[in-house]
């Protein structure tokens, strides 16, 4: 058998369930955008960082990020406001931030009948 070619970035995994079932499952990263600096609609100066198309702005000064849906060069549908960040401003903070909240609220508390091994 010929070894598999996958797209960069996208990895094979064997899921075991708990009936003992086996399955080939393939994943591919997030899409990320940024941080980029940039300034809002007052001039004020803002970091943006896109993960997982969770878009997160944190105006200078600031201790809360707002967070939209979509990318930083398209249209953004606002989802929560005032999320609080406990970092000094820096483009850093905000990836790292926004990554482990956005993978949060994918995964949340819920539980999975799966074992995931690479």
């Amino acid at each position: 058998m010929e070894p598999l070619m996958l797209p960069p970035g996208v990895t094979a995994q064997e899921v075991s369930y708990r009936n003992g079932r086996k399955q080939v499952i393939y994943t591919a990263p997030y899409p990320s955008e940024g941080p980029v600096l940039v300034r809002d609609g007052m001039g004020r100066q803002a970091w943006m960082f896109m993960y997982a198309h969770f878009v997160f702005t944190w105006v200078e000064g600031a201790v809360r990020v707002q967070v939209s849906h979509g990318t930083l060069s398209g249209p953004k549908m606002p989802l929560w406001s005032g999320i609080g960040i406990p970092a000094y401003w820096s483009a850093p903070a905000l990836a790292e931030f926004g990554k482990a909240w956005a993978l949060e609220q994918m995964t949340g508390s819920r539980g999975t009948p799966a074992v995931v091994s690479v």
